[in-house]
């Protein structure tokens, strides 16, 4: 009974679990009995020099790689095998490290594109039931304006996306993502591209988001020294094993890090 009454702590506290991940490319076993635990609302770090696993890890919690043993629990919910679009739709989004909008769209517009269920797909609502869609489209557009607010775009939603910044553009990942209905966002080098002052800005957006809107963040990120002080949680990895996680001063200073990063 104990067991059990810590095994739903467990789920309640983590909104991913990763248990005993094995993923294989011909020779090479890129993840190597994988365990991760991402806190729930909270921003964890994930490092690691390169060819360490990383990318792959992230490929098979989002989906779009199977391994060949263990799980993925998101919610208390066992996705392993569900493709990357059923992943999204339980509130589980991935970003990538070149953002992709559509750039002859403004900013409203890329966000609004990502609004679940409108009924202006469906050729007869869109034609007949007038009505049905219309109040949708207030609701969206009143709910893009205020997840623009909150990761700092609101004065930028008339303006083309192609006319963002680098930084700006990984913002708009975020807001669209939220929009889909994530409540749990996996980037991959959010800093990556973006002026160093930016990315503080960047990182103070995804603290606010994490700390007041209850988003949980999984970021890879090589610019350790720029954001490290905006995370809760971090693990590093080598070789394709966790090799230290705890607070981030501890993994950054971990001797096994370290020596990770020299080639030892």
């Amino acid at each position: 009974m104990g067991l059990q009454v810590a095994r739903e702590e467990e789920l309640q506290e983590h909104v991913i679990i990763t248990e005993n991940l094995v993923k294989r490319f011909g020779g090479i076993v890129a993840l190597d009995r994988v365990n991760i635990r991402i806190p729930k609302g909270k921003i964890t770090l994930l490092i690691g020099p390169n060819g360490s696993g990383k990318t792959t890890l992230v490929n098979v919690i989002s989906g779009f790689l199977l391994p060949e043993e263990g799980r993925v629990i998101f919610k208390g919910k066992d996705i392993t095998r569900l493709p990357p679009h059923e992943r999204v739709k339980l509130g589980l989004v991935r970003t990538f490290q070149i953002p992709k909008p559509f750039l002859n769209l403004t900013v409203l517009e890329n966000v609004l594109v990502a609004a679940e269920g409108h009924p202006g797909e469906n050729p007869y609502t869109a034609a007949v039931l007038r009505s049905k869609w219309i109040p949708f489209e207030e609701e969206a557009v009143e709910r893009a304006f205020d997840i623009l607010s909150w990761v700092g775009l609101y004065q930028k939603w008339e303006v083309p996306a192609s006319d963002l910044s680098g930084g700006q553009l990984k913002l708009l990942e975020i807001a669209r993502a939220i929009m889909k209905g994530a409540d749990t966002i996996i980037m991959d080098e959010p800093a990556a591209g973006v002026n160093p002052t930016l990315v503080h800005e960047l990182f103070d957006r995804i603290v606010r988001l994490s700390r007041e809107r209850g988003v949980t963040f999984f970021i890879i990120e090589h610019r350790i020294g720029l954001v490290a002080k905006y995370v809760d949680y971090a693990y590093a990895m080598n070789m394709g094993r966790v090799i230290a996680e705890g607070p981030p001063d501890y993994v950054l200073n971990h001797p096994d890090v370290l020596e990770s990063y020299l080639g030892g």
